[in-house]
Parts: C-alpha cells; sequence; structure tokens
C-alpha cells in the first residue's frame, strides 16, 4: 500500500481554504483595500511630478504666450509657473475681484482683458488695490507684458453667484463676451502705487522655482505602496496559518 504524498497534500491545502466563503470575502476585501493603497500612492506619485514640473516650467526662460496656446485656448499644465510674455493691447473688459488680501489688508484684484497680436484674448492680473479704490486707466497703445502664467482658480467652482468671483475661462468669458484664453498671467514688472490708483503686483499663487524636492509627497507614495504590499503579505500568511489548523 502506497502512503499518501503529504507534501502534496499540503501545497493543496491552502487552495481550498482561500475558496471558502470566508476566505473569498477577505480576498474581495484585500483587493479593494490594496487598489485604493495603489491609487493613493499613485496620487502623492503625480503631486510629486507636479511640484518638480512647476519649478522646471519657473526655471525655464521666458516665452511668448501665443507659442503655448494651441486653437481652442489651452495650455499644458507643465507650463504652470513658467514666466511668459504677451504682446497685445489692453480692451475695455475689466473685472475687480474683492476678498483679495495682501500683507493683511482687504482689497480687489484688478483683472484686465488684453487682445493679444494673434487675436486670442487673455485675462492679466494687474495687481491689487484696496477696497474702495479705482483703478487707473489702462494703455491703449499695443504693450509688451510680461508676467507668471496661473491655471484657472477652482474654489467656487459651479457657483450660481450673481458676479465673477473667481478667475475662470468660462466665467470671463461669459463676462466680456468673448473667448478668454485658459487661466491667466499675473502681471510682473513695477511695483505700483495704490494711492494714485496703480495696482500693486501681487506675489504669484503658484511655484516659481527654488522648490526643495517634495519629500513628503514622495514618501507618501512610497508607503502607501508598501502599505499595499503588506496587506498581501498579511493575507497569505493568515491564511497558510488557517490552512495548518
Amino acid at each position: 500500500m502506497t502512503p499518501p504524498n503529504t507534501s502534496e497534500r499540503g501545497s493543496e491545502q491552502p487552495w481550498r481554504t482561500a475558496l471558502t466563503p470566508r476566505w473569498l470575502a477577505a480576498l474581495l476585501a484585500l483587493i479593494v483595500l490594496v487598489a485604493a493603497f495603489i491609487v493613493l500612492g499613485r496620487w502623492q506619485w503625480d503631486r510629486t511630478q507636479d511640484i518638480l514640473a512647476a519649478e522646471r516650467s519657473a526655471a525655464a526662460a521666458p516665452i511668448d504666450l501665443a507659442d503655448l496656446v494651441d486653437d481652442q485656448g489651452s495650455w499644458n499644465n507643465a507650463d504652470i509657473g513658467r514666466t511668459v510674455n504677451l504682446q497685445g493691447t489692453f480692451t475695455d473688459d475689466e473685472l475687480l475681484l474683492a476678498n483679495r488680501e495682501l500683507d493683511g489688508q482687504a482689497g480687489v484684484w484688478v483683472v484686465s482683458s488684453v487682445e493679444l497680436d494673434g487675436g486670442k484674448t487673455v485675462a492679466v492680473v494687474r495687481g491689487w488695490l484696496p477696497d474702495d479704490t479705482s483703478p487707473a486707466p489702462r494703455s491703449r497703445e499695443s504693450v509688451n507684458i510680461q508676467g507668471v502664467l496661473h491655471p484657472d482658480e477652482e474654489f467656487y467652482e459651479g457657483a450660481n453667484a450673481t458676479r465673477v468671483v473667481t478667475i475662470d475661462a468660462d466665467a470671463l468669458a461669459d463676462a466680456w463676451g468673448e473667448d478668454v484664453i485658459d487661466g491667466y498671467v499675473m502681471l510682473g514688472g513695477d511695483q505700483g502705487d495704490a494711492a494714485r490708483g496703480i495696482p500693486v503686483l501681487v506675489p504669484p499663487t503658484v511655484q516659481v522655482g527654488d522648490v526643495p524636492f517634495p519629500l513628503q509627497n514622495f514618501f507618501y507614495a512610497i508607503q502607501w505602496w508598501v502599505f499595499a504590499s503588506f496587506a498581501v503579505v498579511v493575507y497569505a500568511r493568515w491564511l497558510y496559518l488557517d490552512a495548518k489548523k
């Protein structure tokens, strides 16, 4: 009589255990958990890459905005924070965005429309003024402008406001009655004079160089992926121990 092959029986036992309802439910939970950890890790990894891309963009040489924009008025997110040059003319369209502080003082952002030489329109933040201050008139001659490229603002997105409260291409297009390039340009140059209605420059709200490597985001990404691996190891270990009982 041939004795049973105990090594073969032992190798099959964990698989039979894994097919029981309790362990199938555990496997489903494991898949959901690992997928969540992988997604969270990827999100932190993408955030790391976005910060590095913004630093590279800010360090790049200034470029004409027209060279970055496609026919639909869009541009690549990798160019956020890049210094751009504009050649065009200020139009009659202008907005004052309320609830914008500078050094702790309440005020407004002065957002003007510039028609580029190529025909497209872009929003330019000329700067900040205290509340109840009228901005000085804009030049009507062709101007050369240099500033920092920003994406559309996303807070208050979808709000049913009676006036424009954020810089968003769609909202500006509705207010100004013309298509507007995505995002906006934060003006650089002279410091301004609020007392004379000349807007004071606003510091860029995006990364503009000298950005340290985003270690926190990088290690968060690694951490989530380690958690995913650990969950698989724990599942396999518990399954093995349960099968040997």
